[in-house]
């Protein structure tokens, strides 16, 4: 697929992420802009960046690459699990995070548990999002070198440049502006792929006839305990797991108020297990066109070049360059956010020209230390579902149970944390073929009740306040409310009373 037509419409795609890099920095004039975009986007921009964010590397490459040997059941995590998250974030916690005028999750620790678990929170999230950054890396290299013929190598540095550029300059608002961008790109793409495909293999009922009923299953069959302990930690190491995630919690914190985060979890969630079906079947197609495959991850890819002619091809590569580079931008800029917001105020104070400063240092080494793991693990699904795993056996179980239960204290907190996390890094090692997710939460669940249950009276909970140290309104924090809050736009500082 090395031709003018081609690679003309990806270096003009690049350019047009770099101009809007440019022309978004010139609103950015302090470390709330730059972190949550100064908390006005509309329904309709909370909506994109959430699902662009979200539909990226691991949906429209890695998925369609699990799908093309497993089928719907190698791509429950994404975009089955994925979906779910959004939705359950919706439901059960944006509306706290809101009220709570939060700028990073680990801000939501400070509060809750206090210094020490805002830390803790910190440095579990950061290698989580190294590892997301990575993966979306991978899959943008591998696309670079199917269309220019530069090597994997090549390819994924150059793609860590340009996303790395937009995002250094114009933090929240770039990436919002060119999530919103990207996801035309990327459902035109998709709705013009799948029926050509589709129709020239003969339609469903080839689907049918030629695929393996097996390849459609939902759920296992005739399948034994650990068979199904595996379906379940697939749904959660995502569903779960990315609750607690900077990139989720930052667009519901970016919102114009708590009803447009909520209905925009719920609008992407239902729009990302719709459209994330069309790469995976796409990937089970790919088994009657292209039998041998030497990375089924390319799969996309490699229809494209056989179905579309070249302006098409243009389009369509765009449109998954559009997915990754959307989930690759946010994925940067949420630890940059932590690094910024909640583990440089321990080391010193920092003014808001310095906070914006270090911002976009951070997403600079937070970019190269994704280009080295990016460069040494070279698989997208892999890489994309193990991040999860951090938050998932890290900060989970203390999330839901700070929101939910008026028990909830600084030692149960702690202890969940540190022994979920631990216990899941021995598992790791000592016991790699067991659901080792699941059971990491598991721990972390059962010791964050024995602990709260045991110390609850003696150490008293926290309440929940916002960042100001106000007490929050706790009635309607579920799936409705009838009620809009309006953020208040007070300047938030590197340091806020609720810490205290």
């Amino acid at each position: 697929m090395n031709n003018a037509w081609v690679i003309g419409g990806i270096a003009v795609y690049m350019l047009a992420m770099l101009y809007i890099g440019y022309v978004t920095s010139k609103n950015i004039n302090s470390s709330e802009d730059f972190i949550v975009a100064g908390r006005r986007l509309p329904l309709g921009l909370a909506t994109a960046t959430l699902f662009a964010t979200w539909f990226g590397g691991g949906t429209s490459m890695g998925a369609a690459g699990e799908s093309y040997y497993n089928g719907f059941m190698g791509a429950i995590a994404d975009p089955f699990g994925a979906g779910l998250c959004l939705i359950l974030g919706g439901f059960f916690f944006v509306r706290t995070m809101r009220r709570m005028k939060l700028l990073t999750i680990a801000d939501f620790f400070a509060i809750k548990y206090g210094k020490l678990n805002e830390l803790l929170a910190s440095i579990i999230t950061i290698p989580a999002f190294v590892g997301w950054v990575a993966a979306e890396l991978v899959a943008l290299g591998f696309i670079v070198h199917s269309v220019t013929g530069l090597s994997p190598t090549w390819g994924i540095v150059i793609s860590a440049l340009v996303v790395l550029f937009y995002t250094y300059q114009g933090g929240m608002w770039a990436v919002t502006i060119t999530d919103f961008v990207q996801m035309i790109i990327l459902v035109l793409g998709l709705i013009i792929m799948f029926p050509i495909v589709l129709h020239d293999i003969g339609g469903l009922s080839t689907l049918e006839t030629k695929i393996p009923h097996e390849m459609f299953y939902f759920f296992p069959r005739n399948a034994g305990l650990n068979d199904w302990l595996f379906y379940l930690q697939a749904w959660i190491i995502v569903g779960f797991g990315s609750i607690p995630g900077q990139d989720l919690m930052q667009r519901a914190l970016s919102s114009k108020d708590e009803n447009t985060a909520q209905n925009a979890s719920y609008i992407s969630g239902v729009a990302y297990i719709l459209l994330g079906i069309i790469p995976v079947t796409l990937g089970i197609i790919g088994r009657l066109v292209v039998p041998e495959i030497q990375n089924s991850e390319m799969i996309l890819v490699v229809l494209a070049q056989k179905y579309l002619p070249n302006l098409l091809i243009a389009l369509f590569v765009g449109a998954l360059l559009s997915a990754i580079m959307s989930s690759c931008d946010s994925a940067i800029l949420a630890p940059a956010s932590i690094i910024t917001r909640n583990i440089a105020p321990h080391i010193k104070k920092l003014s808001p020209k310095q906070e914006l400063v270090l911002a976009r240092y951070a997403t600079l080494g937070i970019t190269l230390a994704s280009l080295a793991t990016a460069l040494w693990f070279q698989n997208i699904y892999d890489l994309m579902v193990s991040s999860w795993a951090f938050l998932l056996v890290g900060c989970f179980v203390p999330l839901v149970f700070g929101i939910w239960s008026k028990k909830a204290n600084t030692p149960a907190a702690t202890a969940s944390s540190l022994i979920g996390f631990g216990s899941w890094i021995l598992l790791s090692f000592f016991s790699p073929n067991t659901p080792n997710d699941l059971i990491g939460l598991g721990i972390s669940f059962v010791i964050f009740v024995v602990v709260m249950l045991s110390t609850y009276k003696k150490v008293a909970p926290r309440p929940l306040l916002d960042i100001y140290g106000n007490p929050i309104d706790l009635k309607w924090r579920g799936p409705i409310h009838p009620k809009v809050y309006e953020p208040s736009l007070e300047p938030v500082s590197s340091g806020f009373a609720a810490k205290e």
